[in-house]
C-alpha cells in the first residue's frame, strides 16, 4: 500500500495518513511516497513496516553504516534537515506537554560540531560464529536480533581499529563468557579503555592477559571485567587504570567503567557555556546540582559559585564524583550521597538560589516537583534526554516558574536523539 509521508515524529517515526486515520512506519522522509505492510491495524492508528522508496526526497542521501538502521537511523538524511526535523519534533512535543494557553517557549537547536567519529564511547555485543566471534548492534526494539558490525563510523578511527584488533583475537573458549565489549574514549589524551561484560569472571584473567598484548599498538590505559552478582555489578580489574580522565569547561573528570559521561565532548562545552550564562554567577550562588552523577554540570559551574551541593545516589558514581572534586580541588562542592527526591527538601530549607536537574530518561517525581513549586527557587536548568518526559514536567512546573528558553542540542548526529536544555525563572507573585 503506498503511503505519503507527512513528518517524523519523535522517537524516529514516518507518519502518513491513509483513510483519516494515522499510519507509523519505520522509514520515510516527509515528502515522499513509501509502500508499506501493515502490521498492526489498532484503535488509534496503524503500525506498518516501509517496504520501498516510491518517490525519494532531495533530502534522501547514502548512508555510510550499513548496520545504519540499528545504530543511527537518520544517516539516510541530510544534516541540516535532521536539525530541522529534530526542532521541529521539540516544538511539536512541547505544544502537547504544556498546559492549555500557556505561552510555547521559542526553540533553538544547537548543531553537533562534529558529525562523524563524535562519540567517545560504544558498546556492542559479542556473537559467537564457527571459529570465533562477530561484533553486532541490537537491532531496534529487540533483545534477541542483531545487526552485525565491522566498524562504525560514530566513533573515531582508533576505537574501531581496537575494536577489530579484539574482535581478531577473541577465540572461542574463554571469551565465550564475554556477552558484550565497550570502549570508552577520550576526547582530551585519546585513552581508551575496555570493558569487558561478563557472565561469570572465572576466565577473565586469562582474557586480561590476551587483551594486554594489544597495549603496544592502541592507546590503552586498562581492561576492566563487569560481572553481575546478587549485591549489583562486580568490578574485576584486569590489568592498568580503570578510568580514563576527560576535560570539559576548565574541569577535569575521571570516568570509570560504570560511570555517565555524555558521549559528544565537542557539544558538552557549548551546554555548559549556556547554562553558565543563564545563571550569571557571581560567586555568591549556592547551587544543588540533582541526578549530577560524576559532577560534570556541578564541577563546572563550582569555581563562579559559593556553594555546590551534588545529590547522586548510584554508588560507581559516587566513587568518581569523589575523586573529580578531589581532582579539580572543589573545596566548596559537598556530596549528598542518595536519590534528588530524598534530599530536596533539605536542599530548599537551606535556600538555594539555582537548581541543576539532569534527571534519567523517565524525568522527576510528582513529589521533587511539588516541592520545587512549594519552596520555588530563582533559576532552574533542566537538561534532559527525553524531551517527552521534558514537556510534562515543564508543565507541571509553569505554576511556580516562567520558560525562558528551550534550547536542543544535537549530541547524536544522524540518530533521532535529541538533548534538551530548559531555562526556568521563578515567577514573580501575582503574575
Amino acid at each position: 500500500m503506498p503511503l505519503r509521508i507527512e513528518k517524523i515524529v519523535y522517537p524516529g517515526k514516518s507518519l502518513g495518513r491513509e483513510g483519516g486515520k494515522v499510519v507509523l512506519t519505520d522509514e520515510g522522509l516527509p515528502g515522499e511516497l513509501v509502500e508499506i505492510a501493515v502490521l498492526k491495524d489498532k484503535k488509534n492508528f496503524v503500525e506498518a513496516g516501509t517496504i520501498s522508496i516510491l518517490e525519494r526526497s532531495a533530502a534522501r542521501i547514502e548512508p555510510r553504516c550499513a548496520h545504519y538502521r540499528a545504530c543511527s537511523s537518520y544517516q539516510c538524511i541530510e544534516y541540516v534537515t535532521q536539525l530541522e526535523i529534530k526542532k521541529a519534533q521539540l516544538k511539536e512535543i512541547l505544544g502537547h506537554g504544556l498546559k492549555r494557553g500557556a505561552t510555547e517557549p521559542a526553540v533553538e537547536i544547537a548543531a553537533s560540531p562534529r558529525i562523524w567519529g563524535y562519540r567517545n564511547k560504544i558498546r556492542l555485543r559479542l556473537l559467537k560464529k564457527d571459529d570465533g566471534f562477530q561484533l553486532a548492534y541490537h537491532q531496534p526494539a529487540s533483545l534477541h536480533r542483531f545487526a552485525e558490525v565491522d566498524s562504525c563510523f560514530l566513533v573515531p578511527e582508533d576505537t574501531n581499529a581496537l575494536l577489530a584488533a579484539v574482535r581478531e583475537t577473541a577465540k572461542p573458549g574463554a571469551w565465550e563468557d564475554v556477552e558484550e565489549i565497550e570502549i570508552k574514549r577520550s576526547a582530551l589524551t585519546g585513552e581508551m579503555l575496555i570493558i569487558l561484560h561478563a557472565v561469570t569472571g572465572t576466565r577473565l584473567s586469562e582474557i586480561g592477559t590476551v587483551l594486554g598484548e594489544l597495549r603496544g599498538r592502541f592507546r590503552i590505559i586498562g581492561a576492566v571485567g563487569l560481572i553481575p552478582t546478587e549485591k549489583g555489578i562486580k568490578e574485576a580489574r584486569l590489568w592498568g587504570r580503570n578510568f580514563i580522565e576527560d576535560k570539559a569547561a576548565g574541569a577535569f573528570f575521571f570516568i570509570g567503567p560504570q560511570s555517565f559521561f555524555q558521549v559528544n565532548a565537542g557539544l558538552l562545552e557549548s551546554v555548559l557555556g549556556d547554562i553558565r550564562a543563564f545563571l550569571e554567577l557571581s560567586g555568591q550562588e549556592t547551587i544543588a546540582d540533582l541526578f549530577c552523577g560524576i559532577g560534570t554540570l556541578g564541577l563546572a559551574l563550582a569555581p563562579r559559585a559559593r556553594e555546590v551541593y551534588g545529590v547522586e545516589s548510584e554508588a560507581a558514581s559516587v566513587v568518581d564524583l569523589k575523586r573529580n572534586i578531589q581532582r579539580n580541588k572543589a573545596g566548596n562542592f559537598s556530596v549528598c550521597e542518595g536519590s534528588s527526591a530524598e534530599w530536596i527538601e533539605e536542599l530548599l530549607d537551606r535556600g538555594m538560589d539555582a537548581v541543576i536537574l539532569d534527571p534519567p530518561r523517565r524525568g522527576l517525581e510528582p513529589g521533587l516537583i511539588g516541592h520545587l513549586l512549594k519552596k520555588p527557587v530563582p533559576r532552574i536548568a533542566y537538561l534532559s534526554c527525553n524531551p517527552t518526559t521534558l514537556a510534562r514536567d515543564l508543565g507541571r512546573l509553569l505554576s511556580g516558574y516562567n520558560i525562558e528558553s528551550v534550547r536542543g542540542y544535537d549530541f547524536f548526529p544522524h540518530t533521532p536523539h535529541i538533548e534538551t536544555l530548559a531555562f526556568l525563572r521563578r515567577a514573580k507573585r501575582g503574575g
